[in-house]
């Protein structure tokens, strides 16, 4: 059995009795002429002809040196010949067809990134295009295909979410990585049948140590724990460091509560153990806070696990464990009565949209404004959405209110100076409900606002996990001229998956990016790296969170064109007709 390259091809009838070798070579030359083989000869990208039972038949240079191998090496074998080892087998038969790829098409067909291995056994990733060439007869004949090494730019990739997604100090993952690992830890649990365990950490007394013996000591002390941490987990464990003297330990195996404390048991005897520090010993213990769940939203999770954490705290002495109680817990009576409220909060016409101005960084031109829904509670007052989304989600309102955002947006921004664009977010289940699309529609042909005004924004994990129902909703949305904006770019482990899977049009560079870009040299460096890729891709970059005027100015000097901010303007009710000229 053969492995294959990226490449469908399939066999034409009646191709069986067609020239190969050098013959085929000859009368493909004849008919394309000269032009052809100086294009194709001195082409700075790897191609070749390709028989279409996957022969190649000829190569140009850069292919020869893409491969390092030579043109007798390559010409009259099969495609087989590059394919990475590690790649999916296929079964041996002419014509073989990749996953996912498409029939042979007229037109030149980009078919994606795929691994080649060269002939010193190194692997190169490439980016690959065909093209059909036909006979006289209307049959296919040859394919064109053209291989252009982007080995450099997927490293950097690669370099750019390792770093996004690691805790620089401690080479742990961090707390951005943890909603991601914790999301897929309790998807497989549910299948599984059994619950995830938390197990929240926070050394006692490390501000003391810190502040005796100096940062510097400090940091060095918080290496040891993590490798301590690191070496005492077991294999399906995860230890993250979420920041400062916090740590956490996600346990995908656990069978019960028992089994938890278990495992807190011995992370507390690990640590128990001296440390060693410039020629100090050191002794630290550390409070635990741990909970258990099953069907649980990962946020809704690490709020137990933190407050497990906090009664420990609170409860005087050190090395203290407790276990998250729903008894306990704060607010619970008063969470029922908030989803009961909601469910009018629509029809009794409670709900406001607030506007935060996004503006052009290099003069504060106005350029539009993100969408923020508030509920004007009867009696709690003006709630942020922190306050009453969770309940939203618990009572599957998430839609009602999703609709109710996009069509009060559209109607507002109608009202507004024709050169503003409204911003509006959708959430996951939303998008994904049957109609949105015509909801999109509706929304715009009732307000009359132009669709290429509007812009709708979504979070990495909304993109990445979208269902093939979803993306197909999505492609309806922006043929419209409606954009898509990827929100808290960078903050997950997928986000250039999610640029390559759904056409979005602006990214948004994280608030937790931006907050340390001039006081911590990896943040800044991160973030230089999030500009560069976005606007290697063509697409528009607004930096999220902007608080201050030295934030605003490394950003303007890096080359962030657009921005959103405190700095520019705090979510507000807007004039009737807000002016592109003003913040």
């Amino acid at each position: 059995m053969r492995h294959s390259v990226p490449v469908s091809l399939s066999a034409a009838p009646g191709s069986s009795g067609s020239p190969t070798g050098p013959r085929a070579v000859d009368t493909l030359l004849a008919d394309r002429g000269q032009l052809f083989r100086a294009l194709f000869l001195s082409a700075p990208i790897g191609k070749a002809v390709v028989d279409v039972d996957g022969r190649l038949l000829v190569v140009n240079p850069a292919l020869c040196a893409l491969t390092g191998r030579t043109a007798e090496d390559l010409i009259g074998r099969h495609l087989d010949l590059l394919a990475h080892p590690d790649d999916i087998p296929l079964e041996d038969q002419p014509g073989v067809a990749v996953p996912g790829a498409t029939p042979l098409d007229p037109h030149l067909e980009v078919l994606g990134e795929r691994r080649l291995q060269r002939a010193d056994g190194s692997t190169i990733w490439v980016q690959q295009a065909r093209e059909l060439v036909h006979r006289t007869n209307g049959d296919p004949h040859f394919v064109v295909l053209s291989l252009v090494d982007v080995t450099d730019r997927r490293r950097a990739e690669e370099d750019l979410v390792r770093r996004a997604l690691t805790d620089p100090l401690t080479g742990l993952p961090n707390r951005r990585s943890l909603t991601d690992r914790l999301q897929h830890a309790l998807n497989l649990s549910r299948r599984r049948g059994g619950p995830v365990g938390l197990v929240y950490l926070d050394l006692d007394r490390f501000k003391a140590v810190n502040d005796s013996l100096g940062h510097e000591a400090g940091d060095q002390l918080l290496c040891q724990v993590a490798d301590r941490l690191r070496w005492s987990t077991r294999v399906e464990d995860t230890a993250v460091r979420l920041g400062a003297d916090e740590f956490l330990v996600l346990a995908e195996e656990v069978d019960d509560i028992e089994g938890l404390r278990t495992l807190a048991e011995r992370l507390m005897r690990v640590l128990d153990d001296p440390f060693h520090v410039n020629d100090r010993e050191i002794v630290l213990s550390a409070s635990m806070g741990l909970t258990l769940g099953l069907d649980a939203a990962p946020d809704a999770l690490l709020k137990q696990a933190h407050g497990a954490l906090t009664r420990a705290k609170a409860g005087g002495g050190r090395g203290r464990v407790e276990v998250h109680d729903e008894a306990l817990a704060d607010g619970d009576v008063d969470q029922l009565q908030l989803e009961s409220d909601l469910r009018h909060a629509v029809d009794a016409g409670e709900l406001r949209l607030f506007y935060q101005p996004i503006v052009a960084l290099s003069d504060e031109t106005l350029l539009g404004y993100e969408a923020l829904i508030r509920w004007q509670h009867p009696t709690r007052g003006l709630l942020p959405p922190g306050a009453f989304l969770e309940a939203a989600e618990n009572n599957r309102l998430t839609s009602k209110l999703g609709a109710w955002v996009l069509r009060q947006a559209c109607t507002d921004a109608a009202g507004w100076d024709p050169e503003l664009r409204v911003h509006v977010n959708i959430s996951a289940r939303h998008l994904a409900e049957p109609g949105f699309s015509e909801l999109v529609a509706d929304a715009l042909e009732e307000s009359g606002l132009d669709s290429g005004r509007l812009e709708l924004e979504i979070t990495e994990s909304t993109a990445l996990f979208a269902a093939e129902a979803t993306l197909r909703s999505v492609s309806e949305v922006t043929a419209s001229g409606v954009t898509l904006a990827l929100d808290d770019f960078g903050t997950g482990y997928s986000a250039i998956t999610a640029l390559h899977r759904l056409p979005i049009h602006t990214v948004k560079i994280d608030r937790s990016f931006v907050a340390d870009v001039v006081t911590e040299p990896s943040t800044a460096a991160l973030v230089q790296g999030l500009l560069q890729l976005g606007q290697g891709m063509g697409l528009s970059v607004i930096a999220e969170g902007i608080e201050d005027e030295d934030q605003a100015t490394w950003l303007r000097e890096h080359g962030c064109t657009m921005a959103q901010g405190y700095a520019f303007g705090r979510p507000a009710p807007l004039p009737a007709r807000p002016e592109a000229a003003s913040v």
